[in-house]
């Protein structure tokens, strides 16, 4: 999509040296978001069904959805996927293992063309909930993003609590969750270079963290202790990636590889990378303590990959069985390129892949272009986003 492409890789405006992020606002759900904005109730149901199909892989949401995630609630144990309509930033949750049950809203505040999500993950006496969703949309030429926080169930009172809405600063380059879901990291542009700042995850108590010498660069917080901040990728040319103390802002480089893209494990022990040249795309792991690589047996994308909640070294991916050109994480990225993907497991421990699920084969679903993968707490569930349409779809893993 072009709006997501321009989101992503556009330029952005430089400050001042002594500019610092400005004031943020903050208000309940009572009030609109934008000048389009229009405000709901908070507790509407919505007409989706849970998905009733006993197939692998099935349909939870027709697009177009700008970003999902799973919560699991207790008593009795339920799994959850919150999800966003990207054209109305509305936020709904459906129970997609009770048949029978409805999309509740969980917000009915108006933000018209959002085009990412960061979640606020937080767990609570072995329920995972998001506490918090930060979304981007752009206005005029200028990437706004709005901090929902979202209230605790009440045990006491028949009426929801309303959503706190806060703005951050404008034009924030990429933005992520600690994981514990109790900060948020993110970076704004600065003469020659970005500045990473840290907050609160209700978006107050703002520190600038860290500044590095580059632009155009991504942001992750893998572990609690550790952000990586990884340059964006293009085929043939030099990138890097730094690790970022989170609490000093002590920065070091980790790696350097021709069209570098990255993920990393939730100890941080292990960064999986691809190098991309315009000969070969190769991927590693790499490990962070003894500096060693070695090479996979096959080559994920790493942004199209996530992590295994309840297994060390296991990650989950969306891979094309069929032939990819060495530039295609350029053409991924400029959005004119697209491939058929099945879900992948690999264990990075013992080296051994399995395949399991093709969508659009005999486990249900359409024939996908995956993102947007992110797994639920247990392992049992795999949620993606359906390139194109962006459509949501879950997977059955076990």
């Amino acid at each position: 999509m072009l709006v997501a492409w321009f989101f992503f890789f556009r330029s952005t405006p430089e400050l001042t040296p002594t500019e610092t992020p400005q004031q943020t606002g903050s208000f309940n759900s009572q009030t609109s978001v934008g000048a389009n904005s229009v405000v709901g109730s908070t507790n509407a149901n919505e007409a989706i069904p849970s998905p009733v199909s006993q197939q692998k892989v099935f349909k939870i949401s027709d697009g177009p959805i700008a970003g999902a995630t799973f919560m699991q609630e207790l008593r009795p144990t339920t799994t959850i996927a919150r999800f966003v309509k990207q054209e109305n930033g509305h936020v709904l949750d459906l129970a997609i293992d009770s048949p029978g049950s409805v999309a509740r809203a969980s917000s009915n505040t108006t933000i018209p063309g959002v085009a990412r999500v960061a979640w606020e993950l937080q767990q609570d006496a072995g329920r995972t909930r998001a506490a918090g969703a930060t979304m981007q949309y752009i206005e005029g030429s200028t990437i706004k993003t709005v901090l929902l926080n979202f209230p605790l169930a009440s045990t006491t009172s028949s009426t929801p609590a309303p959503v706190r809405i806060q703005f951050l600063p404008n034009d924030i380059i990429d933005i992520v969750a600690s994981p514990d879901g109790r900060s948020l990291a993110y970076l704004l542009a600065a003469p020659g270079g970005v500045d990473g700042y840290v907050a609160r995850a209700d978006g107050t108590n703002t520190t600038r963290l860290f500044s590095l010498p580059l632009s155009q660069v991504l942001l992750s917080w893998p572990t609690q202790s550790t952000l990586m901040v990884t340059s964006k990728a293009a085929t043939g040319l030099a990138g890097i990636a730094f690790s970022v103390n989170a609490t000093t802002g002590a920065t070091a480089p980790i790696l350097y590889a021709p069209g570098l893209t990255t993920t990393a494990d939730s100890f941080f022990s292990q960064v999986v990378y691809q190098s991309a040249t315009e000969n070969a795309r190769t991927t590693y792991t790499h490990d962070t303590k003894t500096n060693l690589d070695r090479p996979l047996s096959f080559d994920p994308i790493p942004e199209k990959c996530a992590w295994s909640r309840t297994q060390v070294s296991v990650m989950y991916c969306a891979v094309s069985l069929s032939y990819l050109p060495t530039n295609y994480i350029d053409l991924l990225h400029q959005g004119t390129g697209s491939s058929i993907d099945s879900i992948v497991v690999f264990n990075l421990a013992t080296g051994l892949t399995a395949i399991l699920a093709n969508p659009g084969g005999a486990e249900g679903g359409e024939a996908s272009d995956i993102t947007n993968l992110t797994i639920s707490q247990d392992d049992k569930y795999l949620l993606f986003i359906k390139k194109g349409e962006r459509s949501l779809w879950g997977v059955r893993l076990y």
